[in-house]
């Protein structure tokens, strides 16, 4: 299924710097699951790597797996 893009402009302050917007939304987007690594690494324009260490940066988990679904899996692998 296509990807349904949305444009939007925002006005902030001269001394903001749009590559921390960028990267801050798209830390937010992932963390809430709203973006694959992928998208927000290319909405904050870095490589997937660079975003990894940005989601490290700032405490944020890149697997998105809560702590069910973990428990979940590791029952899954302690029973085989």
């Amino acid at each position: 299924m296509p990807l349904t893009v949305v444009t939007f402009k925002v006005e902030l302050p001269a001394d903001v710097d749009k590559r921390e917007i960028l990267i801050a939304l798209a830390v937010i987007l992932y963390k809430e699951g709203k973006l694959t690594l992928k998208q927000a690494a290319d909405l904050a324009g870095l490589s997937v790597e660079d975003f990894l260490l940005e989601l490290g940066k700032r405490k944020v988990s890149f697997t998105n797996i809560t702590p069910e679904e973990l428990r979940e899996e590791l029952e899954e692998i302690s029973s085989n």
